[in-house]
């Protein structure tokens, strides 16, 4: 013979009591929250001054290619570049130039030591001469063309 057990009824307090969040419970889920919410900050932050980071770089690798082909395309000898020697591009007593919202600074360094002429092209923001954002080197050497005749 099979018995049935008869369910205690449910009352509107009973539900009550059961569907509320008790005291530590709610200081659990918000000291959860509180340690999950600092990292995602900081990861937010960080997103967002990422693109400002790489923006400057990608500015300053352009621009020290710039110059670098610029050197190149002056067709100087090894003498004439070393005459010129060390040089900012502007000159510091001239504004600094503007590009992407920041102002920029190159100088180009010949080291007078090697042979074949070493040429190094540095990138500065303007309101940090001390430490470039790009480098670029490159030997630069005298071309020599000689024209022979026909025998």
């Amino acid at each position: 013979m099979i018995t049935y057990k008869r369910l205690p009824m449910v009352t509107d307090s009973n539900m009550k009591q059961k569907a509320a969040f008790t005291y530590i419970e709610v200081l659990i889920t918000l000291a959860m929250l509180g340690v999950l919410f600092v990292p995602m900050m900081q990861l937010f932050s960080h997103g967002l001054s990422s693109p400002a980071v790489s923006s400057d770089a990608i500015t300053a690798c352009h621009l020290a290619r710039w110059e670098m082909e610029r050197v190149k395309n002056l067709n100087l000898t090894t003498s004439q570049m070393k005459k010129q020697g060390d040089l900012w591009i502007p000159v510091l007593e001239e504004l600094p130039l503007p590009m992407n919202n920041t102002k920029w600074r190159i100088r180009r360094h010949i080291n007078l030591e090697s042979d074949p002429l070493e040429v190094s092209v540095e990138v500065f923001r303007a309101d940090n001469l001390q430490k470039p954002l790009a480098s670029l080197v490159t030997l630069i050497g005298d071309s020599i063309w000689t024209e022979t005749k026909g025998e």
